[in-house]
């Protein structure tokens, strides 16, 4: 009976996991920033809608370009992160477009790749869903 209950309660819980979005624009750069500075694929796939595909691009890193559900995003990002090992992502400008409900995001990323520090710009584009904000897109300028 008693696993039963734990079980019943963990079932209630999954809804919530699965409709993960970001509760607001300061919670999105925080986990953005965490994510991409510290190769936590989690922290960026915490933004997205289970039912929503997001564009991931990242030319010359990775080869798969594309839109994307929330698990192989996660599990994309994984492997670019463990290619290129991310070090540090820096916010360079931000720009909400209340008529589009988005929100702009332009970053400085710098990753090893090959061994080599280089930097790349990263465009990341916010929806924002009634009261929380989901991952529309992530994309790298190309080398």
């Amino acid at each position: 009976m008693r696993l039963s209950m734990k079980f019943a309660a963990l079932l209630l819980f999954v809804p919530l996991v699965a409709s993960a979005q970001f509760r607001d624009l300061d919670t999105a750069m925080s986990n953005l920033k965490r994510g991409f500075s510290s190769g936590d694929p989690q922290a960026i796939v915490a933004g997205m809608a289970s039912g929503d595909k997001v564009m991931l691009q990242f030319p010359g890193l990775m080869e798969q370009s594309d839109f994307f559900g929330r698990d192989q995003a996660a599990y994309l990002l994984d492997g670019l992160f463990n290619k290129v090992k991310p070090s540090a992502f820096e916010e360079q400008k931000a720009v909400k477009s209340s008529a589009e409900q988005q929100y702009h995001i332009t970053g400085t990323w710098t990753i090893q790749n090959a061994g080599k520090p280089e930097t790349r710009e990263l465009y990341i584009t916010l929806k924002q869903k009634g009261d929380s904000w989901s991952v529309v897109s992530i994309r790298s300028a190309g080398k």
